[in-house]
């Protein structure tokens, strides 16, 4: 088996088990003392945990440690398992070119979900619902103000057609201070006004509002049924 077959088989099994489990990335990333966005690398299938945070991750999760190295899910502890999502595997995903640029990222302090650094930290694959768009980027959700929508470590893709309420949306602020980065938002947006924008997260529930005239960019995220062509 490939290694990125088996990186792929290996994040869907951790992914569809921690679900189960009714547990977040963060939780596992704090259990392990590592980055939440490595979790979120193991689940998207680019990378593979070493030997020890496998391990480690088939105990926090109950699951077969042996079976997980394979990519297969096998549970040891049946107990408190939640009838989630059923992940089928019977051919690999569709795949595309791996042209779409990750931006990078930076924690933004306890008033912003995050921060753009003005640096490409890479490159994902172009989902093929995708196939045709131009104006695509990826980024890394750090905060978890939008949990269980979105976990921190998650990669979402923005762009596509201009957003409208129900759509959830990345906000870029102007920077407030000359040669720094604007704070920057994941929320859902709920209407729009002359002088403010009406957004409202899920952790903690609430609506938050932007100042229109402080805002730089809003970007939709791409649902990922609309990503893969459903």
């Amino acid at each position: 088996m490939a290694k990125s077959e088996l990186a792929a088989k290996v994040g869907t099994a951790i992914r569809t088990a921690r679900k189960r489990r009714g547990l977040v990335q963060r939780n596992i990333a704090e259990a392990l003392e590592i980055d939440v966005a490595a979790v979120g690398m193991w689940e998207g299938g680019r990378n593979l945990p070493t030997t020890e945070n496998l391990v480690k991750t088939a105990e926090l999760l109950g699951i077969d440690p042996a079976a997980l190295s394979r990519g297969e899910l096998v549970y040891i502890d049946q107990a408190g398992l939640a009838d989630a999502e059923i992940v089928s595997d019977p051919a690999p995903p569709p795949t595309g070119p791996m042209d779409v640029q990750l931006l990078g990222v930076s924690y933004g302090g306890d008033d912003g979900d995050f921060s753009f650094n003005g640096q490409i930290a890479g490159y994902v694959r172009r989902p093929p619902g995708a196939a045709t768009l131009t104006n695509v980027f990826a980024t890394h959700v750090l905060s978890d103000s939008m949990v269980p929508r979105y976990d921190p470590g998650e990669v979402i893709y923005c762009g596509g057609r201009e957003p409208v309420p129900g759509d959830h949306i990345v906000i870029e602020m102007y920077p407030e201070r000359e040669g720094e980065a604007g704070k920057s938002f994941v929320k859902k947006l709920k209407r729009r006004t002359e002088k403010e924008i009406i957004a409202e997260q899920y952790n903690p529930i609430g609506e938050v509002t932007f100042d229109r005239y402080r805002v730089k960019n809003i970007w939709r995220v791409i649902p990922w049924k609309e990503l893969f062509g459903f």
